[in-house]
């Protein structure tokens, strides 16, 4: 590692455990460190390269009522989809000012406005997400339940910024109980936002517009039992390497409603989404510059064989549905017995968009035209994504506890195109079948083992697949692991993807290392996905805060 990084961090260290209250009234931090090597392994398509190393470490100084913040990162020889993020230094860095109504922000910083329709920022160093904002941000609360946000700023690519331009935003959210309502049970909640994004445009061919705005309005009604809550948003026309460069206007709805009372709840959530890629920069790709964040609704799977076939968020057209159960069957019943048993049920499908020709002489999706008419209450004709997901959980015992699961998927991949294949394979609309089960047993006092066995049934893609998993807890400090994922049913070869792992917890330190093989495949949250290669090697990770 290099000498200034690790002169910067034990600095940190040292710091973090010396008093100096006249200097300052509070110093904190977390720190986070990777290290991964990868041999060749030509049975799972594993390539020798030097080893990657990755690392951040964030500081945050107090002082009456000032904050002062900064991040340094590290990068050495990084993996597919990092190119652009080789090299160290200080990646963000502000001052913050706040009291009770005013909070002003002079540098980097992150925001959403509602669920981030047309506004969110974020850092995901697993995903390579660092799109925050350098600039100015002003939060203003005259009073209770009024609160309004104002920004400008360039945003955030790699270790640098947009090329040209500017994002500025304005929100305002407001508590209607707190401001006239104030003897209702019922709470309503109102926002309204309003991004603009400005672009010079040096295109020779296209004129395309300088100034790009989108406004959101968010209403949620929250009852005793029962809460509803509708997003809007709408955007003028974009045209943008994502898009095709269409002038089309976009547009979002999301509506999700709540049911709950002792035992039940019920979820159920209603999207459309129709060309709301929203960049600081019409050029920009893949995780670069995205302004806005489209919410999932389908369910995020965190089980080994579940997450293979993952749905991929899609702002260029989308309607879907997620439809949510929670039943807890009570204790001393016939079927709950001593300890009562749970059930979820999650269902879930998207499907495009319907889209038309505007005129018999223009191709849908056109480049240089307004791209299509679609109506708005009408699904498209392709099924791009559709799960249901059946889990049980019982506690048998003091010492015993089994979940079990089965998960029906499917894929359009002929569409999505976001899985891997082999040269003579077509990308499939893929159907699997998925059961888990998941077994909780405490051997005494501190000692926990925990026990995983799943399947995956698919006549598409890489066939069935098979993973086991043991592991052992000594609380609270240490814990071991063994699994091995199995592709038994791949075309060509019957692959083993083995690793153990050990790691050991302490106060808020936590160090782990394991060495195994890795699937080429899908690492994805919340609807956003970067591709991971194969590897065969060893890893080390270590997170702290002080």
């Amino acid at each position: 590692m290099n000498k200034k990084i690790t002169l910067y961090i034990a600095l940190s260290f040292y710091f973090s455990h010396v008093s100096y209250a006249q200097i300052i009234d509070e110093f904190s931090g977390n720190i986070q460190l990777n290290h991964q090597t990868f041999n060749a392994d030509p049975s799972i398509g594993a390539e020798e390269r030097p080893p990657y190393s990755n690392g951040f470490i964030n500081l945050f100084w107090t002082k009456n009522k000032f904050t002062f913040g900064q991040r340094l990162e590290y990068y050495k020889n990084p993996i597919t989809g990092f190119e652009e993020y080789k090299g160290q230094g200080l990646s963000n860095h502000y001052v913050q000012y706040k009291n009770k109504k005013v909070n002003v922000t002079l540098g980097h910083y992150y925001e959403e406005f509602g669920n981030g329709l047309i506004f969110k920022t974020y850092y995901d160093q697993g995903l390579g997400i660092n799109n925050s904002i350098s600039g100015l941000k002003f939060k203003y609360s005259p009073k209770g339940g009024v609160y309004f946000t104002a920004l400008i700023g360039k945003q955030k690519s790699f270790w640098g910024y947009q090329i040209n331009g500017m994002v500025r935003g304005l929100n305002t959210d407001l508590n209607i109980n707190t401001i006239f309502l104030t003897n209702w049970e019922t709470t309503i909640n109102f926002g309204l936002s309003f991004v603009t994004k400005q672009e010079d445009d040096l295109d020779p061919i296209y004129i395309l517009p300088e100034n790009v705005g989108a406004w959101n309005a968010r209403l949620n009604i929250s009852g005793q039992k029962l809460s509803l809550n509708i997003d809007y948003a709408y955007k003028i026309n974009d045209p943008s390497a994502e898009n095709g460069y269409i002038y089309k206007d976009g547009s979002a709805l999301i509506i999700t409603s709540n049911y709950s009372k002792r035992g039940l709840g019920i979820s159920l959530g209603l999207k459309r989404i129709d060309n709301m890629s929203f960049r600081s920069e019409r050029n920009a790709v893949l995780q670069d510059l995205n302004i806005n964040y489209i919410t999932p609704l389908n369910k995020q799977q965190s089980y080994s064989l579940a997450t293979i076939y993952p749905y991929i968020s899609q702002p260029n057209g989308e309607m879907g549905s997620q439809l949510d159960v929670f039943y807890k069957i009570p204790k001393k019943s016939k079927l709950g017995g001593k300890y009562g048993m749970n059930i979820s049920i999650n269902f879930s499908n998207v499907f495009d968009i319907q889209k038309s020709e505007i005129s018999p002489n223009i191709v849908i999706n056109q480049s240089g035209t307004l791209g299509y008419h679609s109506d708005f209450f009408r699904f498209g004709e392709n099924k791009l994504f559709q799960e249901i997901n059946i889990e049980i959980n019982k506690k048998f015992s003091k010492k015993t506890r089994l979940i079990g699961t089965y998960i029906n998927t499917h894929n359009n991949d002929k569409i999505l195109k976001s899985q891997t294949i082999t040269m003579n394979q077509d990308h499939e609309f893929i159907k699997a079948n998925i059961i888990i089960l998941e077994l909780f047993y405490k051997i005494k006092p501190k000692h926990n083992t925990r026990f995983e066995l799943q399947h995956l049934n698919t006549k598409q893609h890489f066939g069935n697949w098979m993973m086991g998993l043991i592991e052992y807890k000594l609380s609270p400090y240490w814990f071991w692991s063994i699994q091995d994922l199995y592709n038994y049913g791949h075309p060509n070869e019957k692959n083993h993807y083995y690793s153990v792992s050990a790691g050991y917890n302490k106060n808020s330190n936590r160090f782990i290392i394991s060495y195994g093989k890795q699937r080429a495949g899908l690492f994805c949250v919340g609807g956003v996905c970067r591709e991971v290669p194969s590897s065969n090697g060893i890893s080390f990770g270590f997170t702290s805060s002080f």
